[in-house]
């Protein structure tokens, strides 16, 4: 029975979940996820939201996508049908997509008036979630928050990272900031502070997970801006630099971290004619840095940030 069950599709899985107790037991074990994880393709999933406008509702959708790779085929195949429609599981469904890793969904949503926000971990295959608790440094300008989803690949431990990062004054050197570190790690139920960097991790993106570490750009206290990350395992901080061409004179907006084929690169949309792709072709190599891609960009869509 278990050997039928690890060759279904999640969707079928979460039908059988219903089909008796036993069939319930099986696929609740940590063990049988691991093993299905294991025989299953890599997905794409797409987390589509639209506030309500006038007399259309809000709209927040997991769509699914499953590819069909071999040396001589590309394919992929998208079935509305399978669309999971976030309302019914949550409260409010104005989230913020953190990451994901191995079919979990890390999920944030921002209470400006407050300054809190509520963090979830979700299963979108059982449409099971957890909320995470809260925690210390509210979300009030000109205080920074920003997220991470990562995974500790030796104990197997997955941990969500909020960078809280409170703006100092400096005589000398103006305002910059402090930026605490604090870590969740799922099944402990209570977060921990592991330390301080004067490093200004902004708002803009969410860590970037790439073979246990969580990556942001950043900038230090004179502006310059590097690399920064964070190793799931031993939970230290450590900066490496950003590609070639990179000043000050950048906005640090219309840069993206991002990862392809199992390496770091960066999205540079500053120049108005093109965006560049750049890929760090060996891991902490700064020299290895290479411009593999350049899109042209038409006059009439280079407004576009």
């Amino acid at each position: 029975m278990e050997n039928i069950l690890l060759n279904l599709s999640p969707k079928t899985i979460f039908i059988c979940r219903s089909v008796c107790k036993s069939w319930l037991n099986l696929i609740s074990l940590p063990d049988f996820s691991k093993l299905h994880l294991s025989k299953s393709h890599a997905n794409l999933f797409i987390y589509f939201s639209q506030s309500s406008w006038g007399e259309l509702p809000s709209t927040s959708v997991f769509k699914f996508v499953n590819f069909e790779d071999t040396p001589r085929y590309h394919n992929f195949i998208y079935e509305p049908n399978l669309d999971l429609d976030m309302k019914p599981n949550f409260p409010d469904v104005d989230f913020s997509l953190v990451g994901s890793i191995h079919g979990l969904v890390c999920l944030f949503r921002m209470h400006c008036d407050s300054g809190l926000d509520d963090v979830y971990i979700f299963n979108p295959t059982t449409r099971e979630y957890i909320t995470l608790p809260e925690v210390k440094g509210l979300r009030k300008y000109p205080n920074l928050v920003t997220y991470g989803f990562g995974l500790d690949p030796v104990r197997m431990e997955y941990k969500v990272v909020r960078i809280y990062q409170v703006e100092t004054h400096d005589p000398a050197k103006g305002a910059y900031y402090t930026s605490e570190v604090q870590v969740y790690t799922l099944g402990t139920g209570s977060w921990r502070s592991i330390g301080n960097v004067k490093l200004c991790f902004g708002c803009r993106d969410f860590g970037v997970y790439l073979n246990g570490k969580l990556h942001w750009l950043v900038g230090d206290v004179d502006g310059n801006e590097s690399i920064c990350f964070i190793d799931m395992q031993d939970e230290l901080s450590h900066t490496f630099s950003t590609a070639p061409g990179f000043n000050k004179e950048n906005c640090p907006n219309l840069l993206n971290l991002g990862v392809l084929g199992n390496h770091l690169c960066i999205c540079d949309n500053n120049a108005e004619s093109h965006l560049d792709v750049w890929v760090m072709k060996e891991y902490g190599v700064t020299s290895s840095w290479s411009e593999e891609i350049v899109i042209n960009i038409t006059p009439e869509w280079n407004w576009i940030c």
